[in-house]
């Protein structure tokens, strides 16, 4: 295969402000079909915060990577034989569900353009994507954005669990930076482009010639 092309991205964490345009302008670019609601793979979080899916960077409860074994040999962390890979191999159970993402939604604007004139004002209230029904917003990305160190945020924040009290104590007196996650597979990125911040996420480009 002759590569012809090659791309990596550098975000600055000074200047970015959360905004989500390139998550939103990625999604509505390259994915407008149906099941747009599922697309996660972009995403701007605040730091300190739980995460997104919610805990992900918790390794003690959904397994994932590295550890060393007591005879210093690198091994799965979530350890078994052959056996227990081979049953988990089509269905692993150490995944976020989807509360943990969240569950997608929308607003009924129908009740909200066609409400006949009244003493209240009418309301577009959210409904689930998943089972139309009308629902209570609970959880979704970027869901600690502002509550980086609060006393909502700081309990669930997987990091921070490891943190001595008297460093979580110094969190309001300290700032809370956004985390951008991008894929960086993309050779044509609407993120970099739709960026209010124009140099903050900067795509950089490099022609290989195949030897």
């Amino acid at each position: 295969m002759r590569v012809m092309a090659q791309m990596g991205m550098v975000m600055n964490l000074d200047k970015c402000i959360g905004c989500h345009t390139c998550s939103v302008t990625c999604k509505q670019a390259w994915t407008n079909r149906a099941g747009m609601e599922y697309v996660w793979f972009n995403n701007v979080e605040t730091r300190p915060g739980q995460g997104y899916p919610r805990t992900y960077e918790d390794q003690d409860k959904w397994q994932g990577g590295w550890v060393l074994d007591r005879k210093g040999r690198l091994r799965l962390r979530a350890g078994g034989g052959r056996v227990k890979k081979l049953v988990n191999i089509f269905s692993n159970p150490k995944l976020p569900s989807i509360q943990d993402y969240y569950e997608p939604w929308t607003y009924d604007y129908e009740n909200l353009t066609t409400a006949p004139a009244g003493e209240h004002i009418p309301v577009a209230a959210p409904r689930s994507l998943l089972t139309g029904e009308p629902m209570k917003v609970t959880w979704s990305s970027n869901w600690d954005d502002d509550l980086g160190g609060s006393p909502e945020i700081v309990p669930g924040d997987p990091i921070l669990s490891q943190v001595s009290e008297e460093v979580k104590l110094q969190l309001e007196q300290t700032f809370m930076f956004y985390l951008p996650r991008i894929c960086e597979h993309c050779l044509n990125p609407s993120c970099a482009a739709s960026c209010p911040l124009g140099r903050h996420l900067q795509a950089l480009r490099g022609r290989h010639r195949a030897g």
